[in-house]
């Protein structure tokens, strides 16, 4: 296979990776934390990590994201209180707790009334803040219902997917003490992790085109010394294999990485991304063809 063909592979994947990234960034919706809390309906949703102890124990957390109206969360830890986790009685928290809630992280169940009203209940009953489980697997965004601008909310209020819910759920079941912290760290401008694997990536596919060209000019080099080959054969073998790039073609690929970018933003979502992953692995083998 030509250099040029690999090198045009190498344009491709790197695109891919780039637009996986993008993916990946688009999918943290994250923003710095404005410096002083509002009682607005126009906090910035912000991804949360809901940090568990069991019995004393520490244990991994649980990825959510905050509401729309309620304080803003910390950024660290240190200014981050560990509190217990209760369930709300009755457990959609739509009315008022007949479990002691003062001085604890709620727990509400979504459903039967608007995610503010749950958690105007949970603030009357004395919660530091509040974990409304979805009852799907991903995060909701909880907004102020009827285009509401002010709320009364002054606790912070997350919510997690059922299947996080699910885990607390085990352990309370199993009488155990849950205990939970609240914290919204901000995401790095620049993803290293994603940088890295991009450039094992690149490099790699670079390393094994420079080779393929290392090892076909020393067979032709043999070719050369060698009675056998047909003079002119090897020369129209790799004439056959060189791919040339117009300018239409080109203007075509750079439009064609404007709307994969439009479609990520607009369309985002788990098929996107396998589709993502496949175009992928087409131009991996491409590559290596």
């Amino acid at each position: 296979m030509a250099f040029s063909r690999r090198l045009i592979g190498v344009s491709i994947l790197s695109c891919l990776l780039l637009l996986s990234s993008t993916a990946t960034g688009d999918d943290d919706i994250s923003r710095a934390a404005p410096a002083n809390a509002s009682r607005s309906c126009n906090n910035p949703y912000r991804m949360v990590l809901v940090k568990l102890w069991i019995d004393g124990a520490e244990h991994e957390s649980i990825g959510g994201l905050s509401a729309a109206f309620g304080s803003l969360l910390s950024t660290d830890t240190k200014n981050s209180p560990r509190l217990p986790a209760t369930y709300t009685k009755p457990l959609n928290g739509c009315s008022s707790s007949s479990f002691k809630l003062t001085g604890s992280i709620a727990l509400a169940l979504r459903g039967q009334c608007d995610f503010l009203t749950k958690a105007m209940v949970a603030q009357a009953g004395g919660a530091a803040g509040i974990v409304l489980i979805n009852d799907q697997e991903d995060l909701v965004e909880m907004a102020c219902p009827n285009n509401s601008t002010v709320s009364n909310v002054t606790i912070p209020v997350v919510t997690i997917s059922k299947a996080g819910g699910d885990v607390i759920d085990k352990y309370i079941s199993a009488g155990k003490k849950v205990e939970i912290m609240l914290y919204s760290p901000d995401r790095p401008i620049v993803d290293y992790s994603a940088m890295f694997i991009w450039m094992m990536a690149v490099g790699t596919i670079f390393c094994a085109s420079f080779w393929s060209e290392f090892t076909t000019s020393k067979e032709n080099d043999f070719n050369e010394q060698s009675p056998e080959v047909i003079a002119g054969g090897s020369r129209e073998e790799d004439d056959k294999e060189i791919l040339n790039i117009t300018t239409k073609s080109a203007f075509v690929f750079v439009i064609t990485a404007s709307t994969f970018l439009l479609l990520l933003y607009f369309f985002m979502s788990s098929w996107f991304v396998w589709l993502l992953i496949i175009l992928f692995a087409i131009g991996g083998v491409e590559v290596l063809k």
